[in-house]
């Protein structure tokens, strides 16, 4: 009967708490759960995190064993909601009700609230959020029996303040084409707007990339950042913002992000950034070419113009104006017109371009590897390069000679001589003029007028050299090494000669009569006439 009546004088205490009236061996007193936040300036038209502090300052009101008074400064199960419905503001609330459990008394917890503000007008905003908990509202203990609690729920509606800045803030509202090829520059530009509440002055853009292989600036001056100036920006108006920004050749193809950061000067002169600003690129293939139908004229050793002819094809992604393929520097020949403009191509378009060089009597017959560059200026008339060379096989065959002997003809036969007339044939492009040819022979072959004088011969020409030649009575039918020598001047006035061109001068038989060699025939007629004529003088 005893513990019912203290019991119910507690409960009479809990309802009146002014003047309570409980057993000495009571404690009795509540948890006293205040709001704050840990930083209360927001700015409009933002993403933020709203951080409320909960700070529990337990009160006891009948104090009691130490563990019992902390059982009754403790709030637990504590949750918190933000009221976004009461809000007097463009905000939006992104998280639910929080959960943090218990709050010891002299304790503090922070929960945070994914919040989006909208365009709100500069000033002061009260922000409602609902505090839920439970606590111990009292206990009455004895030495002999275990502890009563009293339990209290508590859902209460408290608030905190925030502010919204008065200030410049920017966004980016409208973005250009901003595509460029890999290996090339082009022009990344965008709109910013001033969507805050103040103007700001002396404002700097300052870009940045995340990607290495993208850069601001031109190929030989490349930056990881640039800035760009703008004096002033009024509230609500627009400026439009570009760079130069450029891909390395490497650079795969895909959208690249471009941070932009504004700093600028507020109302009283000090300096403040923007948050981060995201825009992009668009990086596209780079442009390729390709050479084909390859083919050469007059390419061989010791030739003053041989020629490269080949086709090159604009293999895409993009036009490319001016197009100009230049042939590289090679140790085996040496570009006399290295350069073959052929203007705009487009994509899948296609021009002959043709180059010639000199191959120096020195350089060896076979296939050797010519590299190929394709320049071409952009849509800013910058000049570009291919990155990788075009490589071709290309053969050098050897040496022709500028003479060849196309007949020889003659009838001397053993003992006796004849003239000898050799077809001389000029194989090369350009005149040549004193021309002379020698002969060379041995025995039994003999000559005793061994030169010819040809003259001016052009390309192609065929002359005759005829030369007297003897043949020994001890000669056979049959042909006989010999060879011509042709001295020349060409058109530089510089006189050369041929190696020797290897001739067979055939000895053929006597036709008719007794196979007698004509000098003994000779011999034997002036014998008879001689007797013949003593003969007759004697009688």
């Amino acid at each position: 009967m005893r513990r019912e009546i203290v019991l119910l004088v507690l409960a009479l205490a809990l309802v009146v708490p002014a003047t309570p009236v409980l057993a000495d061996n009571s404690a009795y007193g509540s948890p006293d759960v205040s709001l704050s936040v840990a930083d209360d300036t927001f700015k409009a038209s933002e993403a933020a995190t709203l951080s409320v502090v909960a700070s529990n300052d337990g009160d006891i009101k009948q104090g009691g064993p130490a563990q019992y008074e902390e059982k009754i400064k403790t709030a637990q199960n504590v949750r918190l909601t933000v009221l976004e419905d009461q809000i007097d503001a463009p905000i939006d609330v992104k998280t639910g009700t929080v959960v943090r459990g218990s709050l010891p008394g002299a304790s503090t917890t922070t929960v945070d609230f994914n919040i989006e503000i909208g365009n709100a007008t500069p000033g002061t905003y009260r922000v409602p959020v609902r505090v839920q908990y439970k606590h111990v509202r009292a206990v009455q203990y004895s030495d002999t029996q275990q502890p009563e609690y009293i339990w209290s729920t508590v859902d209460e509606r408290k608030s905190v303040t925030i502010t919204v800045e008065d200030r410049p803030q920017f966004d980016v509202v409208s973005e250009g084409q901003n595509a460029i090829f890999a290996g090339d520059t082009g022009s990344l530009s965008f709109t910013l707007e001033n969507t805050g509440t103040r103007t700001a002055h002396a404002a700097s853009v300052r870009l940045s990339s995340q990607s290495g292989s993208l850069y601001f600036g031109s190929p030989t001056n490349a930056q990881a950042e640039t800035g760009l100036y703008v004096p002033t920006l009024e509230p609500g108006e627009r400026t439009t913002v570009s760079a130069q920004v450029g891909a390395g050749p490497e650079t795969a193809a895909g959208e690249y992000p471009v941070n932009a950061v504004v700093s600028y000067e507020n109302q009283n002169g000090v300096t403040e950034r923007s948050d981060t600003l995201t825009t992009g690129v668009q990086v596209r293939p780079e442009r390729s070419f390709e050479l084909r139908d390859v083919s050469t004229e007059n390419f061989r050793v010791d030739e003053n113009e041989a020629r490269i002819n080949a086709t090159v094809v604009n293999t895409g992604p993009g036009d490319a104006r001016n197009v100009a393929v230049l042939l590289g520097q090679t140790a085996t020949v040496t570009a006399t017109n290295g350069e073959s403009a052929v203007g705009d191509l487009a994509v899948g378009e296609s021009a002959p371009v043709s180059f010639t060089v000199t191959i120096p009597a020195n350089a060896e017959p076979g296939t050797n590897t010519f590299p190929f560059t394709v320049q071409y200026e952009n849509a800013d008339g910058d000049v570009r390069e291919t990155d990788a060379p075009l490589r071709k096989s290309i053969t050098i065959g050897p040496e022709r000679d500028p003479f060849t002997v196309t007949n020889v003809s003659t009838g001397v036969s053993p003992g006796g001589s004849d003239s000898v007339t050799v077809s001389v044939q000029y194989n090369g492009d350009e005149p040549v003029s004193a021309t002379n040819a020698k002969l060379f022979v041995s025995d039994p072959i003999s000559a005793s007028d061994d030169g010819a004088y040809l003259g001016t011969m052009t390309s192609g020409e065929t002359k005759n050299a005829t030369f007297t030649v003897s043949a020994g009575s001890g000669a056979l039918v049959k042909e006989y090494a010999a060879s011509v020598e042709v001295r020349y001047d060409d058109t530089d006035g510089d006189t050369k000669y041929t190696d020797g061109l290897p001739i067979g001068i055939p000895v053929s038989p006597s036709s008719g009569g007794l196979p007698v060699p004509l000098p003994v025939i000779v011999v034997v007629v002036l014998v008879v006439a001689g007797g013949a004529y003593l003969l007759y003088r004697r009688q």
